[in-house]
């Protein structure tokens, strides 16, 4: 005969749903971290393609040739994007 203070039907242990419900965050938080680190990337590759373009608005204003302008935003544009990626 079974004691009074047991029941007849077994009850899932907490700790599972909770590791389930763990792991199941833990997932999402990493896709947010993802997605996070994509837009940013976007964002700085927008700044830098907007700062390159008012550099060669800026030259076309002044004069300068445009060969020697082509090399200098290319210049530039490694530059920057290093400087980004330190």
């Amino acid at each position: 005969m079974q004691s009074p203070t047991r029941s007849r039907y077994s009850v899932p242990r907490p700790e599972a749903g909770v590791a389930e419900w763990a792991s199941k965050i833990k997932a999402l938080q990493q896709q947010v971290d993802a997605d996070e680190e994509a837009e940013q990337k976007k964002l700085e590759e927008e700044i830098a393609a907007s700062r390159l373009a008012r550099m060669r608005r800026s030259r076309g204003l002044h004069g300068g040739s445009s060969r020697a302008s082509s090399v200098d935003l290319c210049v530039f544009s490694k530059r920057y994007t290093t400087l980004i990626l330190l």
